[in-house]
């Protein structure tokens, strides 16, 4: 079993203020390069850069599902693509 094995998506629709800093994320990730969708933190995860990702894990010290802490969390999700509109 693997770690993506115990994630668990939230598909619950986000705030306005929540979607907003997203949004914003996935601007600056963009602007540096990365996939127009993505947030940094995802891509820290998926890159592996991990100064990054460490920095990113304790600012976010308090999201965490168990043993999978922020970055691997965003990531996780965009797999599940938690931020697709259902309705």
């Amino acid at each position: 079993m693997t770690k993506l094995d115990l994630y668990q998506p939230d598909y619950e629709k986000r705030s306005y203020w929540l979607a907003f800093l997203i949004a914003v994320d996935q601007l600056f990730n963009t602007l540096f390069a990365g996939w127009p969708d993505e947030t940094i933190s995802s891509r820290a995860h998926r890159e592996q850069i991990e100064w990054a990702e460490s920095l990113i894990n304790a600012l976010f010290f308090f999201d965490r599902q168990g043993d999978i802490r922020h970055c691997e969390l965003a990531y996780y999700g965009e797999l599940a693509r938690e931020q697709f509109p259902i309705n």
